[in-house]
């Protein structure tokens, strides 16, 4: 009898153990972070099968170049929306914002003669000024995102008409310098080897501060893993910029927006007290976080990437349509809910917004090589967008969260 009840101790603790391990894996596959693998498998098959169907076009430098100019301006607009979604909040003027911002950029640096920096500190501020107007509405006057974005798409896309009489107003060519330039293929490296190495840092530094708190991480899913795997895309790139032109600006100033609002957002209280909002409101002021002031500071900076955007948009078209960016908004909110940002808030990556601008992207420029119209396009990102949404309702009702 004693052995037998040992020999069912013994079998009760290794079943535990594999239970516990297994909770674990699950655990840190559940990942915001890690979510994002799937979503890169994704993305490379897709780039595989365009490569196919464009003869070969879709993955030359040239056209990579170009994709990146495409990406860049949706890319900057979904880093800031993921911090407006995460503590439960929505941006719906970012066309009309963007395209009033390239606006004031072509007007600076024409009509009123600005240099470079000055037009870019004009436009700049302008945005600001319409991120504060937002965030006044919103975290003081307590109106809901949606009507005051909405309130904000309307306006300002007819005050863009009125101010240029429904006219083009072309830039100075010194604006079109952020659409053109390139870094040096060396620099190009340098810059790119530099974010690997920094993101691999802060991976070890968070491997280490889990073991450090006795929380189980396996350094092989949370170091290895996603080091080797941004390294292969780094490397690749790398080899793409030196055979070709260099890291087109754009892309740099991309990969700095990203950098910086991703590691505000994961690594400092600012960022985790976003999410504190959007997870539980409630509990977020009970713990005495002042909402109104993170609400202003995060509407505030989506206003200085209006009046960048604006910036990238005038010198990529060389002109300011005041009717462009039409239906800019839903694709940056496509992006930032296809890269796993939750509509419900709490949840989100800036890193995985910036893969679904890249994703919708790479699908409308393949089709664009193809000879597609662009009403295939729209309906290949509705498709991607309604299975995106789909899996983040059944992920939180899996987990108890609706």
């Amino acid at each position: 009898m004693t052995m037998s009840n040992t020999t069912t101790s013994q079998t009760a603790s290794v079943s535990s153990a594999a239970a516990s391990h297994r909770v674990t894996l699950s655990a840190i596959l559940s990942q915001s972070r890690f979510r994002l693998i799937p979503m890169i498998a994704v993305l490379i098959i897709i780039w595989l099968v365009l490569q196919l169907l464009t003869g070969g076009l879709f993955l030359s430098p040239r056209n990579l170049t170009n994709l990146s100019g495409q990406v860049a301006i949706t890319a900057v607009l979904a880093a800031g929306a993921v911090m407006l979604m995460v503590p439960g909040y929505i941006d719906l003027s970012l066309g009309a914002t963007v395209a009033a911002s390239a606006v004031v950029a072509a007007f600076a640096s024409t009509v009123y003669g600005l240099d470079f920096w000055p037009t870019v500190f004009v436009t700049l501020t302008f945005g600001l000024l319409l991120g504060l107007w937002h965030g006044f509405w919103v975290a003081w006057m307590h109106v809901p995102s949606f009507i005051v974005t909405l309130a904000s798409l309307l306006a300002i896309r007819g005050l863009s008409l009125v101010i240029t009489n429904a006219e083009t107003i072309s830039p100075s060519m010194d604006i079109l310098v952020i659409s053109d330039a390139s870094l040096p293929p060396v620099a190009s490296a340098l810059v790119l080897f530099a974010m690997w190495l920094g993101f691999s840092l802060l991976q070890l530094r968070e491997w280490r501060a889990q073991v450090s708190a006795g929380i189980p991480a396996s350094f092989g899913i949370l170091v290895l893993l996603p080091v080797i795997a941004v390294g292969i895309v780094v490397l690749g790139a790398i080899i793409t910029t030196s055979t070709y032109r260099g890291l087109p600006l754009p892309v740099a100033i991309v990969l700095a927006v990203v950098a910086i609002t991703g590691g505000i957002l994961r690594y400092t209280p600012f960022g985790r007290r976003l999410y504190a909002i959007g997870g539980n409101r409630q509990a977020a002021m009970l713990a005495g976080i002042d909402i109104r002031k993170h609400i202003t500071i995060v509407f505030a900076g989506m206003g200085l990437l209006y009046g960048l955007a604006g910036l990238m948009l005038v010198a990529r078209l060389s002109s300011a349509p005041p009717t462009a960016g039409q239906g800019l908004e839903l694709n940056v909110i496509a992006a930032a809910v296809i890269g796993g940002t939750s509509l419900m808030g709490g949840r989100g990556t800036v890193a995985g917004a910036a893969i679904g601008a890249l994703l919708m992207e790479s699908l409308a420029n393949g089709m664009s090589l193809m000879n597609l119209p662009s009403s295939y396009q729209s309906i290949a990102v509705g498709l991607v967008l309604l299975f995106a949404v789909y899996i983040d309702v059944r992920g939180r009702g899996s987990r108890g969260d609706d």
